[in-house]
């Protein structure tokens, strides 16, 4: 559906587009909303309008989606982050004879509200994390302090240590938010030393790059 991965919301726009391509065979239901992350329109309480909220997506046809901003108050020392649902429903088979199975598909992209005051870029602000391990009992953390406004949003972790490369378990959102710790549990003991920790992350452009660092 989206060719994105995430919209950078800035307070000055009066609206922001984003496009979807049905590249199935066959025409779906979309319905769509913004969230806080729960993936449900029942608990929707972003500050976001999404239209059209309902529409039908015939095979190989587009639809622009408009991200509008409620105004509701959001802080203006940092970026917020809330979620775009994409929640598409295929048809029901008219062939009856044949066996089918009909799935429905939620994709959440993250939507950041970005205030003007902010000039600092995600490449830069990924440079000014820092990082502790410690162990507890049999497990091992990594510990990010971010010290950024700007939320970075991690896909896999990874430390470097003397027994070798050991990787944090995967999640479905390793997002750090902005003035905040986060800790990521390794996959096995490595003790409490590390030579350095790798990171892959994506920018604003939804590139995936990687950031090593040093202790």
């Amino acid at each position: 559906m989206p060719a994105v991965t995430r919209v950078i919301y800035p307070p000055n726009a009066r609206e922001k587009t984003l496009m979807l391509v049905n590249t199935n065979a066959w025409p779906v239901i979309v319905q769509t909303w913004a969230d806080n992350g729960e993936g449900s329109p029942d608990n929707s309480a972003a500050p976001f309008v999404i239209l059209p909220p309902v529409f039908r997506l015939a095979p190989g046809s587009t639809q622009g989606l408009r991200i509008i901003y409620n105004h509701d108050p959001l802080p203006t020392d940092r970026e917020s982050v809330f979620w775009l649902n994409v929640y598409e429903v295929p048809p029901d088979s008219a062939d009856l004879e044949k066996s089918y199975l009909k799935l429905a598909m939620n994709t959440q992209l993250k939507i950041f509200y970005r205030p003007q005051t902010l000039t600092l870029t995600p490449e830069e602000a990924i440079g000014k994390l820092t990082f502790r391990l410690y162990a507890e009992g049999e497990n091992s953390w990594l510990e990010f302090n971010n010290p950024t406004p700007l939320g970075i949003s991690f896909t896999t972790i990874s430390v470097t240590g003397r027994s070798g490369q050991t990787k944090a378990y995967q999640q479905d959102d390793m997002m750090i938010k902005p003035f905040s710790q986060r800790r990521y549990l390794l996959e096995r003991n490595v003790g409490s030393e590390a030579i350095n920790v790798e990171a892959v992350w994506i920018n604003d452009s939804g590139e995936i790059l990687k950031h090593r660092f040093m202790k």
